[in-house]
């Protein structure tokens, strides 16, 4: 009987398991932390934050704590071991977040090294339990489990600590976290099969480059983003960047196909011949070659030819800043400034410098929602790669990134450049790049009698037919000119002797 009565309230037990989809969710104010919790932590739940001395942990304790009293939450921070309150908050002065009124009114600091010392892990316990009482906080932060678990008699003991913090915070409904600078290269540890969840955050030397990161290892009873995902800290505190490619959404076989655009020309007569009219309507097109051979040019003649038609450009280069552009603009009588003005043109630059793709990418179409933007020029994909912490991590984001341009019915220009200035060969620099590509234009250099020409080329168009002639192309005063006939370009490639003629006037 006694046997059937255990199964029988096990049964029961199991019966009543708290249905996650209806528990209340606690937000931390973390930008991006939120987004990888689906939602933030749960109220009531116990999480580990892991990770070496000087990864952010204090810094994501006090972050959370400051957002949740400004929400009118009753909150404690305790410390075992760590830094002194008074020079904690000393160099937390300095962060966006602080805000010295909510400390001792509703942020409540505690020291508890000397009970644990005295009273061990069961005087902690009580010394948690009243405070958590008394304040009646529904968030603590416990920074310094490494203490609590060298003090601990045996690992059996520190897990029972654990258990009986989960029992605190359940009770009560208060949400807990609790800080330890053990590290992942320590491997497994007991108390990670009894938390609610395990983030990790990291350091990583990449080159010469320390890269920032937080991983969730562990979330209970929601999916999470996982994998490695940028981390900032700042005078603003802490910033998450979730892999961009993990939150665009993913082309499925049972889309519906795109609704059709028109064509985008490039206001270039021969080019647009070339192409039937212009590039498909939400398409993605790379246009390829070396430095100085007319891509920057190409990508604002397009601009410039949509915003005749009122159709909202957006300009993101590397190398060139707003200002120049404008200038080689006016020069070439593109109307670029006045376009601007109009606010169908819109220029954005980011320097070629370390940085992280998933902001590059967020400011994009960040952008393009706001401005409800028609065609891009996002110039210079090689500079893009430049602030790719991961460099392998570039075809993934330009698939992701070109996927949810088509799906908003962008039509995109990227220019990329080869590094052959002069010859037939074609290398593109980035792998699997190319195929990812509805369109492919090439620009090349040719060298003859001590004299270089330029020439243009259609590598692909998807589904539609085009002129897969290579012509010769110069750029002028006007901008890009492109020959009417293949003639000139079939001349150079071969060799023969050609009398060079002034172009005609671009009507």
């Amino acid at each position: 009987m006694a046997a059937r009565a255990s199964a029988s309230s096990f049964l029961v037990v199991e019966c009543r398991m708290p249905d996650t989809r209806s528990m209340s969710r606690v937000d931390t104010g973390i930008p991006g932390l939120d987004t990888l919790l689906n939602g933030g932590l749960f109220k009531g739940g116990v999480y580990i934050i892991e990770g070496a001395p000087g990864s952010g942990k204090t810094i994501l304790g006090n972050q959370i704590c400051f957002h949740r009293a400004a929400h009118g939450d009753s909150t404690i921070y305790i410390t075992l071991l760590a830094e002194s309150h008074t020079r904690m908050i000393a160099h937390l002065r300095g962060m966006e977040f602080f805000r010295a009124e909510l400390i001792a009114s509703a942020i409540y600091y505690i020291s508890a090294f000397k009970v644990l010392e005295e009273s061990g892990l069961d005087g902690l316990l009580k010394s948690i339990r009243e405070a958590v009482a008394a304040r009646k906080a529904s968030f603590v932060v416990l920074d310094g489990l490494v203490s609590a678990e060298e003090f601990a008699p045996s690992p059996r003991a520190f897990k029972k600590f654990i258990h009986e913090v989960q029992t605190i915070s359940g009770m009560v409904g208060c949400t807990v976290l609790l800080l330890s600078s053990t590290e992942r290269a320590a491997g497994f540890r007991p108390e990670h099969t009894m938390v609610d969840g395990l983030i990790e955050l990291g350091d990583t030397a990449v080159g010469v480059q320390s890269l920032r990161h937080v991983v969730v290892r562990k979330m209970r009873g929601t999916r999470q983003l996982r994998g490695r995902h940028a981390l900032e800290i700042s005078h603003a505190g802490i910033k998450i960047r979730p892999r961009i490619e993990t939150l665009l959404h993913i082309p499925g076989e049972d889309d519906p196909a795109p609704r059709p655009i028109g064509p985008a020309n490039f206001g270039v007569i021969g080019l647009d011949a070339m192409l039937r009219g212009g590039l498909p309507g939400g398409s993605s097109t790379i246009v390829l070659g070396p430095s100085g051979s007319g891509k920057t040019m190409l990508g604002l003649q397009f601009l410039s030819a949509g915003a005749r038609d009122d159709q909202i450009g957006l300009y993101l280069g590397f190398y060139e800043r707003p200002a120049s552009l404008l200038a080689k603009g006016n020069r070439l009588g593109l109307g670029l400034d006045a376009a601007a003005g109009r606010g169908v043109l819109h220029l954005l630059w980011e320097a070629p410098i370390e940085g992280v793709l998933d902001a590059v990418v967020e400011r994009v179409l960040r952008a393009v929602v706001e401005h409800r933007v028609n065609r891009l020029c996002f110039d210079g994909l090689h500079g893009f790669r430049h602030h790719a912490e991961y460099p392998e991590r570039t075809r993934a984001v330009f698939s992701a990134l070109s996927d949810e341009l088509t799906r908003r019915g962008v039509t995109s220009l990227f220019t990329l450049e080869t590094s052959e200035l002069v010859g037939s060969g074609i290398e593109v620099p980035i792998d699997g790049v190319s195929a990812l590509a509805d369109n492919i234009l090439l620009l090349r250099h040719v060298e003859l009698r001590s004299q270089l020409y330029r020439l243009i080329s259609i590598l692909k168009v998807r589904d539609r037919a085009y002129d897969g002639a290579i012509r010769e192309f110069q750029i002028t005063d006007r901008g890009v000119i492109v020959a009417d006939t293949f003639d000139s370009a079939e001349q150079i490639l071969t060799g023969a002797a050609r009398v060079v003629v002034d172009p005609e006037p671009q009507r």
